[in-house]
């Protein structure tokens, strides 16, 4: 069986709302798909992602206040970065608070699931 891995897309150098500058050390993590952002964490040194999550939750209350003000249909591309951060938030969090681990121990590859959102219509078009 061929082995699926994702290709990581990160954004290509994209600035933070200026209130969120110092996460801009974290540019790497601003990956735009969820594809990319699993192989991130399967991919990256556990150091590294609880860097990572450790950083994003001083300032996570301060990042849902913010994109609460800011338009959800057309997310500037420092808004869209920002959100970016917070989906690999999101994706890294069980690796930290529970698996300790990037992958999960005697489970299945997750590069094998893939988001109903990011992947075509099954079967044709959307009719």
């Amino acid at each position: 069986m061929a082995e699926k891995t994702a290709q990581i897309t990160t954004e290509p150098a994209v600035a933070l709302p200026e209130r969120f500058t110092g996460l801009v050390r974290f540019s790497d993590w601003i990956v735009s798909t969820e594809a990319g952002r699993i192989e991130r964490r399967l991919t990256v040194e556990m150091a590294a992602c609880r860097e990572f999550y450790d950083a994003m939750m001083v300032e996570l209350d301060d990042i849902i206040t913010y994109l609460r003000t800011r338009p959800g249909a057309d997310p500037s591309p420092q808004d869209q970065a920002l959100l970016n951060l917070v989906f690999s938030l999101h994706e890294v969090a069980q690796a930290v608070e529970i698996y300790d681990q990037g992958a999960v121990v005697d489970g299945a590859d997750v590069r094998l699931f893939t988001s109903v959102l990011e992947r075509g219509p099954v079967g044709g078009t959307n009719g």
